[in-house]
């Protein structure tokens, strides 16, 4: 039995999809902006949106909805990419474990 063209074209473009789907880590990218913009608007969304863990409010459990809210009103684009990501792509803050929140930097 022979497959049309048609039909291996469309489960070759299925296969692909699947694959490049499944594939990659999320991280955040911003045209124009530095890791240490990034780093910057991380730190701020995520001490905004933590559940303190100590009263120092060293450590926290950040709530991803809100977080990812905060930068994506900050201009930040969330996308999956392979690893190592592209140039201008960052990692965040991913999962509900605990994290150390760095205080903002003194002005």
């Amino acid at each position: 039995m022979r497959l049309a063209p048609r039909a291996c074209a469309a489960g070759l473009a299925l296969v692909s999809l699947f694959l490049s789907t499944g594939c990659g880590m999320h991280y955040w990218g911003k045209a124009g902006a530095s890791p240490e913009d990034f780093a910057r608007d991380s730190g701020e969304c995520a001490r905004e949106n933590a559940l303190y863990r100590d009263a120092a409010k060293e450590f926290g459990t950040v709530l991803q909805d809100q977080y990812k809210a905060c930068l994506r009103n900050r201009g930040w684009e969330r996308g999956q990419k392979l690893d190592p990501p592209p140039p201008g792509w960052y990692r965040g803050i991913e999962g509900d474990e605990t994290v150390r929140l760095n205080p903002p930097p003194r002005q």
